[in-house]
C-alpha cells in the first residue's frame, strides 16, 4: 500500500528522535549493559519504522550509521561488551549462510528467491560488524550463494513452462499415492501407523516440489485439500472403532480377572483348575488393547492366577496331612474291628467313627465292611442277615452326601452286573437241547443264578439308603 506524504513525515520525524536517543546513550550515566540494551532496542525500533520521503532515505541511513559507529566506538572503551556483540553477529550471520546454502537445492525458485531477500535484509540493515578476519570469508560465501541463486533462477525462467508442468504431474501423483493410502483397507494400528508416516512424508515433498502454472494452482488445491480431508477422516473413523474395541477388550480383560479372583475365594480349587486354564486361554484372545492399559491388567490377571495356583499348592500340601492323619485312623479303626470281643453296640460305635472320618480309600473301605460282616457273623448271624445289618448300620449312620455317594457307587455296581447277565443271556443262544449236558452251559447257567442274586442284594442295599 502507498504511504502518504504525512506518512513518510511522521516516520522522518520517528527516526530523527532515535538518532538523538542514540547520541544521548554516550552522556547519560549507567551500566555498559544498561546502555548496550537500550542500543538494541533504538536499533530494533528503527527498522520497525516504515519508509521516509525518498529525497531524505540516504541522508537520514548514513547519519543512523554515523551514530552506530560513534556508540561502537564507544563500547569499544569495554572490550567486552564489543566482544560479546562481534560474536553475536558472527553467529547469526553464519546461521543466514547455512539457511541460504539450502535455498540452492530448493525446487521453488520463487520462494528461494524471496527467502534470500529476506536473509539479505537482516544480514546487511539488522546485524552489526564482526571482526575483521571473519568479514571477508562471510561476505564471499554470502555472494558465491547469491551468484548461485540468480543463476538458478534465469535457467528457470527459460525453462520455467516445462519445469511448472513437471511439478504439477509430480504433485498430481503425490496426491494420488495420498488417495491409494485411504483407499486401502487397513484393520491394524501397525498399518495405519505406517500410514501416517508415509501420509507426512508425501505432504513434505509436495511442499517441497515448487511452483506450478498459475492457471492451475486453484483446482490443483482445492483436490488436494479434499484429498488430505478424506485421508483424515479416513483415519479418524478407524481410530473411533479401534477406541470402541479397546473399550469393549478392556471390559472382557476386567470381567476375566473378576472371575478369577470370585473362583480364587471357592472351597475346592482343584474342581476349578480347569477352568482358570480355560480363563488364561480366553485372555491370549483378546486383542488388540492399549499398551500401557495391557500392561496394568495383565499383570493384575497374572497375579491372580499365581494366587490360585498358590492357593491349590497349600490347600494340597494340607490335604497331604490330613489323609496322612486319615490313613493312621483307617488303619486304627480296621484293627479295632480285628480285635472287637465285646457286644454289637460297641461294634456300632466303631462304625459310627468310621462315617465321622471317612476319607476311607476304596480298597480300605472294602477291608473295613468285611471286617464289619466277619464280626457279625461272629455275634451269630448268618451271612445273609450280616449283609442286612450292615446295610442296616450304613443308614443309620451316613449322612445325606455319604448316602448320596454311596447309592452312586452302588448303580455302577448295578450297572456293570446287568450288562454281564444280559450278555450271558445272549451267549444261551448259542446253545441247542442237545447241549443240556454240556458242562460250558452249565458254568453259563450259573453265572446267570449268581449274578441275579447279586443284583438283588444290591437292589436291597439301595432300597434301605434312599429311604
Amino acid at each position: 500500500m502507498k504511504l502518504s506524504q504525512k506518512n513518510l513525515d511522521d516516520n522522518l520525524v520517528e527516526k530523527k528522535l532515535l538518532i538523538e536517543k542514540l547520541k544521548e546513550l554516550l552522556n547519560t550515566d549507567g551500566s555498559i549493559n544498561d546502555k548496550y540494551n537500550k542500543f538494541k532496542k533504538i536499533q530494533n525500533s528503527w527498522f520497525k519504522i516504515g519508509n521516509v520521503p525518498r529525497s531524505q532515505d540516504l541522508i537520514i541511513w548514513n547519519n543512523f550509521q554515523h551514530h552506530i559507529k560513534n556508540f561502537y566506538d564507544y563500547l569499544h572503551l569495554n572490550r567486552k561488551f564489543k566482544e560479546i556483540d562481534l560474536d553475536h553477529n558472527l553467529k547469526e550471520k553464519e546461521k543466514i549462510i547455512f539457511s541460504a546454502k539450502k535455498l540452492i537445492n530448493s525446487n521453488d525458485q520463487y520462494k528461494a528467491f524471496r527467502d534470500f531477500e529476506r536473509f539479505k535484509k537482516r544480514w546487511k540493515f539488522e546485524l552489526g560488524p564482526v571482526k575483521k578476519e571473519n568479514k571477508e570469508k562471510l561476505e564471499k560465501e554470502i555472494r558465491n550463494i547469491e551468484e548461485i541463486l540468480n543463476n538458478k533462477r534465469k535457467e528457470f525462467e527459460l525453462n520455467k513452462d516445462a519445469i511448472l508442468s513437471l511439478n504439477y504431474n509430480t504433485k498430481n501423483k503425490l496426491v494420488n499415492d495420498i488417495e491409494g493410502l485411504y483407499q486401502t483397507d487397513s484393520n491394524s494400528i501397525k498399518d495405519w501407523q505406517e500410514k501416517i508416516k508415509t501420509f507426512e512424508s508425501i505432504k513434505k515433498n509436495i511442499e517441497d516440489t515448487g511452483p506450478i502454472p498459475r492457471k492451475l494452482k486453484k483446482s490443483f488445491w482445492n483436490n488436494y485439500k479434499k484429498v488430505v480431508r478424506e485421508f483424515y477422516s479416513t483415519k479418524n473413523i478407524f481410530f473411533k472403532k479401534i477406541k470402541k474395541v479397546y473399550t469393549e477388550n478392556l471390559s472382557k480383560q476386567n470381567s476375566l480377572i473378576n472371575e478369577i479372583i470370585n473362583i480364587s475365594s471357592k472351597d475346592d480349587l482343584e474342581k476349578e483348575r480347569q477352568n482358570v486354564i480355560s480363563i488364561q486361554k480366553q485372555w491370549k484372545l483378546i486383542k488388540p488393547v492399549p499398551y500401557k492399559a495391557n500392561e496394568k491388567n495383565w499383570k493384575n490377571f497374572k497375579n491372580s492366577c499365581d494366587l490360585f495356583f498358590q492357593k491349590i499348592s497349600q490347600n494340597k500340601n494340607l490335604k497331604t496331612k490330613e489323609n496322612k492323619e486319615f490313613e493312621l485312623k483307617q488303619n486304627k479303626l480296621i484293627e479295632d474291628v480285628e480285635k472287637f470281643s465285646g457286644e454289637l453296640v460297641g461294634l456300632e460305635k466303631i462304625f459310627e467313627e468310621y462315617f465321622l472320618n471317612n476319607k476311607l480309600s476304596s480298597e480300605k473301605e472294602k477291608i473295613f465292611f468285611d471286617k464289619i460282616k466277619t464280626q457279625l457273623i461272629k455275634q451269630g448271624l448268618k451271612e445273609e442277615e450280616s449283609q442286612n445289618k450292615l446295610n442296616e448300620m450304613k443308614s443309620k449312620f451316613m449322612s445325606y452326601d455319604q448316602k448320596k455317594s454311596e447309592v452312586y457307587k452302588l448303580n455302577l455296581r448295578l450297572d456293570k452286573l446287568k450288562k454281564d447277565l444280559t450278555q450271558q443271556e445272549n451267549n444261551l443262544l448259542f446253545f441247542n437241547d442237545k447241549s443240556k449236558e454240556n458242562k460250558l452251559l452249565k458254568t453259563v447257567h450259573l453265572k446267570i443264578k449268581n449274578q441275579k442274586l447279586e443284583i438283588e442284594k444290591l437292589i436291597i442295599e439301595k432300597n434301605k439308603l434312599i429311604k
